[in-house]
């Protein structure tokens, strides 16, 4: 029996395999009638040799070292540190009204005495900044320099296109303009639209001084105190649309006319929508002074007062008063008078850097006159070597910000003007955070 069931299959398979060659070859003949050549079977995959003993070796190694890899932490980045506002900062913002060839009352400047402010200022090295950007660093967004001036011009005076943008163009200095639905682009003394949009293309910002240009605290009669608060509302919601509309820009400041206003004003202002509103009161603008009541130095005629004020910062004498030298300024010889380190416009990546300011080159010194400045921390105390006259300051911590300004300011000599140079630097923070090569 046992040799009965593989004899059956035997017979079984013999029967098979003539059916499965007609079917294969039936199935070859459809296709070449179709036209449908079949693939052929694809060829058996080449057998792996046999790795030798050292081979074998050499594969477990690759093999453990990846899964070392995979299973090592993925090395720290170094990373810069966050960014840190300075809040130090401090801001004098000028008030302009009109401007001709001469002068001759309180509102009115003479174009040379502009002229002159100026160009003092651009000789002090004191920033001249937009008010946009000093509104980005009061809202935390950027930092500005450690004393910056904002120049503004109330009204829409032409005198201001025909005298003072010329030089504000040349300078390259910015400003806002703030302007009053009722006067501007009537014709006359007024700016005219293709005016104030030229000057848009230069640095010039746009700020609304109402509708009317009347006092806001003004009790107009027969008027309920409802009727009072929305005619307030007009005077600076209407005037900011107006302008909107017509030179197609956000307009975010108000100019109070006058300097005209309370705490009622104020809120209502910022509730309508204004990020700053700007008085006439001579303060300086710093980071926790209140947006709706931000002070301005208003230049009247040709009076130096209020610009003296304005461009005197933190005990320093104001710009008409000191002697300002350019960080490369040479002697007769050709020689540079101060070698200053780090060195001026310069990169790097020293976070606690050593400030020095080597002044043999200019004979005689005060050291009592001596005073250095840093941005963010003020006046610091120096080490002056009255031997070297080189004037050293070592930073107590690792700064956290990139940009580093410097004033430092002397006298040669009591009857001689204050002299002061002014330099920055930056710190590359990534750069200072990688490790060592």
């Amino acid at each position: 029996m046992r040799f009965v069931f593989p004899l059956i299959f035997a017979v079984l398979a013999l029967g098979v395999l003539p059916s499965c060659k007609r079917i294969e070859a039936k199935l070859r003949r459809l296709a070449e009638q179709s036209g449908v050549t079949p693939k052929p079977p694809p060829p058996p995959k080449p057998e792996e040799p046999v790795l030798t003993p050292e081979e074998q070796a050499i594969e477990k190694k690759l093999h453990e070292t990846a899964l070392l890899e995979a299973a090592a932490p993925a090395p720290e980045v170094p990373t810069a540190p966050a960014f840190e506002l300075n809040k130090s900062s401090v801001v004098s913002i000028l008030g302009y009204h009109d401007f001709k060839d001469r002068g001759g009352s309180p509102m009115l400047i003479a174009a040379s005495k502009f002229r002159a402010q100026m160009q003092a200022i651009k000789d002090s090295k004191i920033p001249v900044i937009s008010l946009s950007e000093m509104m980005a660093w009061k809202h935390g967004e950027k930092n500005i320099p450690e004393e910056a001036i904002v120049i503004t011009m109330d009204d829409g005076w032409e005198g201001v296109y025909t005298y003072a943008f010329p030089v504000l163009k040349e300078f390259g200095f910015p400003f806002t303009i703030y302007i009053y639905k009722k006067y501007v682009g009537g014709g006359g003394r007024s700016m005219s639209w293709d005016q104030i949009k030229e000057m848009m293309q230069h640095g010039c910002e746009v700020g609304s001084h109402s509708v009317s240009h009347e006092s806001l605290k003004k009790k107009p009669k027969n008027k309920t105190d409802a009727e009072v608060q929305q005619w307030i509302v007009g005077e600076l919601k209407d005037s900011r649309d107006f302008l909107e509309e017509n030179l197609h820009v956000k307009v975010p400041s108000f100019a109070y006319p006058y300097g005209n206003f309370d705490d009622a004003i104020m809120q209502t202002g910022l509730q309508i929508g204004y990020e700053s509103l700007v008085t006439v009161n001579g303060q300086k603008v710093t980071w926790d002074t209140p947006n709706g009541k931000l002070g301005r130095y208003i230049i009247h005629g040709d009076n130096d007062i209020n610009f003296k004020l304005a461009t005197s910062f933190r005990g320093r004498g104001d710009v008409g008063s000191n002697k300002f030298l350019v960080a490369d300024a040479k002697n007769d010889k050709g020689e540079q008078l101060i070698q200053l380190k780090p060195k001026p416009d310069t990169v790097i990546t020293e976070r606690r850097p050593l400030i020095e300011a080597d002044l043999k080159k200019l004979g005689t010194i005060m050291p009592e006159s001596i005073k250095l400045r840093i941005g963010g921390l003020g006046t610091v105390p120096v080490d002056y070597d009255p031997a070297t006259m080189v004037v050293r300051f070592q930073f107590p911590y690792k700064l956290r910000r990139e940009d580093c300004a410097v004033s430092l300011s002397f006298q040669r000599a009591p009857a001689q003007p204050v002299e002061v140079v002014s330099w920055h630097f930056k710190i590359d923070l990534a750069a200072a955070y990688l490790p060592a090569q």
